[in-house]
This record gives structure tokens, sequence and C-alpha cells, in this order.
């Protein structure tokens, strides 16, 4: 009876390590963003934030897929790196050192901005770059039309529009990356001294809600523009 009683809880022990605890583990990852990684600073030297990630997707195997940003003479730089379940953390909001602390704060100021650099601004660029190619031929093709000149003027319009909008992204990009860049650089001055860390984070709240805003109108322009086209297509 007392063996069959603990082979019962062993099996429910299993059931609860192979199935419970990685799902409640990765539904954790997914909602804190911020992921301390184990080996990730000796395979990677000299990241500004240490093990420290933003979670970015996970596969059908629960490889997590982690994002580690890294500073660049122009700018800065993201890579992309797999890593199985065992081996990502969820880091605590108590770290016992200084640098883990600050390691901390800066990954957190910088999730959301970087999933959103990468989720959002980037295919925007893309998808804006695609559109003004497709407009141009298209405006190529009336102007080289006796039967569609008149529609020239649309194209033109059109075009122009386009590339206002792929300007305000590019500079909007610029934005993200200027601002990540400096969250990084107040990472590697913290590590000489602490005290030089902004007490307010950079504002990262406020020039979050001022980017995401400014990208959203003009995700909403460029929308409308591309529903006006496909209305006049040749």
């Amino acid at each position: 009876m007392i063996i069959t009683i603990a082979i019962i809880l062993l099996i429910i022990l299993g059931g609860y390590w192979f199935v419970f605890y990685p799902n409640q583990k990765i539904k954790q990852i997914r909602s804190n963003l911020v992921v301390e990684v184990d080996g990730a600073d000796t395979r990677y030297p000299n990241l500004p934030l240490g093990k420290l990630g933003v979670f970015f997707e996970i596969n059908e195997n629960r490889k997590i897929r982690v994002i580690f940003p890294k500073l660049t003479q122009e700018g800065i730089e993201y890579i992309y790196s797999w890593h199985n379940l065992q081996s990502i953390r969820i880091p605590g909001s108590k770290k016992t050192d200084t640098q883990g602390r600050i390691n901390l704060r800066a990954a957190q100021e910088l999730a959301f901005l970087m999933k959103e650099h990468i989720q959002f601004v980037e295919p925007e660029i893309l998808n804006l770059r695609k559109q003004w190619h497709k407009i141009n031929e298209l405006l190529e093709l009336v102007g080289s039309s006796e039967f569609y000149a008149s529609q020239q003027k649309i194209y033109e319009r059109a075009l122009f529009q386009v590339e206002k909008l792929l300007d305000k992204a590019e500079e909007l990009q610029q934005v993200y990356v200027g601002f990540i860049r400096e969250v990084l650089i107040g990472r590697k001055v913290a590590v000489y001294d602490p005290n030089l860390l902004p007490d307010d984070g950079l504002a990262v709240d406020n020039q979050y809600k001022k980017i995401r805003e400014e990208y959203q109108t003009m995700k909403d322009t460029a929308t409308a523009y591309a529903e006006l086209l496909l209305t006049r297509q040749v």
C-alpha cells in the first residue's frame, strides 16, 4: 500500500515537473519579458546587461529566443540567441549587489521599447519602402500611358506622402536607437560610479508614451494612404 502511494506521488510529481512546471515558467517569462540566461555573459562577452536579455519568442520545442542589446560605435546591435528552458531564469526584483540592480533596472526600462522597435518600427520601415517602390513603378507606368496619364498627379501625391511617412519612420527609429543606446551607456558608466546613473531612469515612461503615440499616428496615416491607393490601382 505504501509503495503504491509512493508510486502515485512520484507520478504526480513527475507530471508536474514535465508538464505543469514548464508551462508555468513559460507563462512567467511571457509576463516578465526580462530574463536571466545562464552563461550568456560568457557566450557573448561585453554585454552591457550581462546575463539579462529580453524574451522574444518560444518554439515548439520550448526553446526560448532571447534578445541581448549590445553597444556599437554607430548605435546598437541586437543579438538573437536560442536557449533551453532550463537555462532561463526570472530575475529577482531584489538583487543583492548594486550592479545586479542596475542591470535589472536598465533591462526593465528597455524591454518594451526593444520589442516595439523590432516588431513594429523596423517592419513598418520595410513596408513603407515596398510601398514607395510599388507606387514609383505605377507612376512610371501611368506616365508612359495614353489612357492613364490623367492619374499621374494622384500617384505623385501618393509618392510624396509615402516619402514623408518613410522619413518620419526612419526618424522615429533613430529615436528608439538613440534612447536605447543612452540607457546602455548609462549602464556602462554606472560600473565605475553608480551615483552617476539618473534617478528617473532617463524618464523612460514619458518618452516611451510619446514615441508610441507618434508611431501609432504614423501607422494610421500610412494605412489610410495604402487603402486609398488600392482604389486607384491601374
